[in-house]
């Protein structure tokens, strides 16, 4: 799974939702740093984290991984 991809994924979600980095921080439990690490690809965010970032977008998470996975 190639993390630049997934989160530009997380991005595009977020920013469509009309969400900001802290609010989503905030639902997940973490500091808006850890998001942003996300975001930026710096870290991967945990699979199970990966299940909750889609509940909070209201999405399935399949639309948050590649598809050839």
């Amino acid at each position: 799974m190639t993390s630049e991809i997934i989160n530009l994924s997380i991005k595009a979600v977020r920013v469509e939702r009309g969400l900001t980095q802290d609010a989503v921080a905030q639902k997940l439990g973490v500091t808006t740093k850890t998001y942003r690490e996300w975001e930026n690809g710096d870290v991967m965010p945990k699979p199970l984290t990966m299940y909750a970032l889609a509940y909070i977008f209201k999405i399935d998470v399949d639309l948050l991984r590649l598809p050839n996975e």
